[in-house]
């Protein structure tokens, strides 16, 4: 027999981070509306640098959370402005 501790460990955490929590489950509403605010901040390259100097470099915090699915664009964005992700290369949209 094997042991698969590192799996059974990696697959409790992935577990943990993808169920909703009972707070996020009350605000859904709310959290839909802001999403599609961030949704047209991100849209634009300009804002996603301005964003990125904000959260990463600045180190500062919006006032109301961020979806992942826009962080990560805003990431990726800022990294090639410094020169830390390949121009040209994109994100996969879905990585499961």
């Amino acid at each position: 027999m094997t042991t698969t501790i590192g799996l059974e460990a990696w697959e409790a955490r992935r577990a943990a981070w993808i169920t909703p929590n009972e707070d996020y489950k009350a605000n859904a509403e709310q959290l839909k509306v802001n999403a599609e605010k961030c949704k047209s901040l991100v849209e634009q390259e300009g804002q996603r640098i301005a964003i990125y100097k904000h959260l990463v470099l600045q180190r500062e915090t919006f006032r109301t959370p961020i979806p992942l699915q826009h962080v990560i664009p805003i990431l990726v964005t800022g990294w090639q402005e410094d020169g830390l992700w390949p121009k040209g290369m994109n994100v996969q949209e879905k990585s499961d």
